[in-house]
């Protein structure tokens, strides 16, 4: 039959779906839509973009041409799905949904079913030249029109689809060329599910871990670091890869630094922080803007001092703003941060001298408060007048002392203040 290109790729597509509807591929199913190919004159191009379609997972079957052709596409829709055995169920109600869009009757698809089932019998004892298409016995070695040498079909099937588990994380690679690749495939060999499937000539792998093995599976995304068609998934749903690995190159510097408990800390770069992840961004450091998240208010009804208060839900917010790429990171301890927060007091009052001083602004700014120190050195006083926008430590006794209270609330014991501080 004659067909325009966009009708042949059409007409193949239909074909091809049936093949594709159970989610596997056998090499007989394979030999036929290249059978129903060269029978159209269909270009191999044509064929291509038909898997295409159908790979999207979006393509629905649709009748097209006149009768003959249509009849002529459901007979091949027929023959692909019994050519490796029984048609099956699912099999079955796409063709029938197709034929009645087709205008095909119920007594012509089981006439066409019969004769489907005999040639699929007796093409079994048959193979196609995979060069010029001639059906020749498939005891040949070589093909009696063109020379080809013939390979006897293997019959396993291959899948075309990786089920995604619904729990714990998964990630799915292509086949590469990258050096990096092998070593990628073994570890993924290693997962407690591993499978693999044929989209568009190429194999795709699946390495699946249970929830508690993410370091398994980082280990996985850093030798993947180099190939391009990957994908990863946490509890059956795709994430960005940056979303879920956000936090694989800090943990590469984690296991490289002397003490990786430190690492988290800060204490590495002098930078002690009290959340446990160097990446919250809040450091204890006497700069701290964080430091200034908070309001004056007056410490009673008859006097002029101040006493600051802590707005620890802003301090929360921007902690886990900060934290949110390296939220997957296993290293990353939640009851900590919350435990730290409760130990950090809500209320500091800024005696002269004692754990917590004024934080100066530059210039008035709002919500700060106008601070006149008075210094009495001999006969001498000194007005000392500024603006303070917060308060900050003094020395490193009062995070000596919130670590102590967090980290003993939180259970920890891999790591003290002692340790922390010193």
């Amino acid at each position: 039959m004659e067909l325009i290109e966009s009708d042949q790729l059409k007409y193949l597509a239909n074909v091809i779906y049936i093949a594709h509807i159970d989610g596997a591929l056998s090499h007989r199913e394979t030999a036929t839509i290249e059978e129903v190919r060269s029978s159209l004159g269909a270009k191999m191009g044509t064929l291509k973009a038909a898997i295409r379609a159908v790979e999207t997972g979006a393509y629905v079957p649709s009748p097209l041409g006149g009768f003959p052709t249509r009849v002529a596409n459901v007979a091949h829709m027929l023959y692909i799905g019994v050519v490796d055995g029984d048609l099956s169920q699912i099999e079955r109600e796409a063709i029938q949904r197709f034929s009645v869009a087709a205008g095909v009757t119920s007594e012509q698809v089981e006439t066409m079913l019969r004769e489907a089932i005999t040639r699929a019998e007796r093409s079994g004892s048959t193979v196609s030249c995979t060069k010029c298409s001639a059906t020749i016995p498939h005891t040949v070695k070589f093909c009696p029109n063109c020379g080809n040498a013939i390979v006897a079909p293997a019959t396993d099937a291959v899948a075309l689809t990786l089920d995604i588990p619904a729990t714990g994380y998964a990630i799915e690679f292509c086949e590469s060329s990258a050096a990096g690749f092998p070593a990628a495939l073994e570890h993924a060999k290693s997962a407690p599910t591993f499978a693999s499937c044929i989209r568009a000539k190429k194999t795709w792998y699946l390495a699946a871990w249970p929830e508690q093995s993410l370091l398994e599976v980082t280990g996985l995304a850093q030798l993947l670091s180099g190939i391009r068609n990957r994908k990863c998934y946490h509890n059956g749903s795709e994430l960005p890869w940056e979303e879920l690995f956000g936090f694989a190159w800090c943990r590469r510097n984690r296991d490289q630094a002397y003490r990786p408990i430190e690492y988290c800390f800060g204490k590495d770069e002098t930078r002690v922080n009290p959340w446990g992840c160097k990446q919250a961004q809040l450091d204890w450091t006497e700069w701290a803007q964080w430091f200034s998240y908070g309001q004056f208010r007056r410490a009673g009804l008859l006097t002029s001092a101040h006493v600051w208060q802590f707005d620890k839900a802003r301090i929360r917010h921007e902690l886990m703003t900060n934290l949110h790429q390296f939220r997957y990171c296993p290293h990353l301890r939640m009851s900590l941060i919350d435990c730290v927060l409760r130990a950090i007091p809500d209320v500091v009052e800024v005696p002269s001298r004692g754990a917590w001083k004024f934080s100066r602004a530059d210039e008035e700014v709002p919500g700060s408060i106008k601070i006149v120190e008075v210094d009495q050195s001999g006969p001498f006083a000194f007005k000392n007048e500024y603006y303070a926008d917060g308060v900050r430590p003094v020395g490193l006794q009062v995070l000596r002392d919130v670590l102590r209270k967090a980290l003993a609330e939180a259970c920890i014991g891999d790591v003290s203040a002692d340790d922390l501080t010193k």
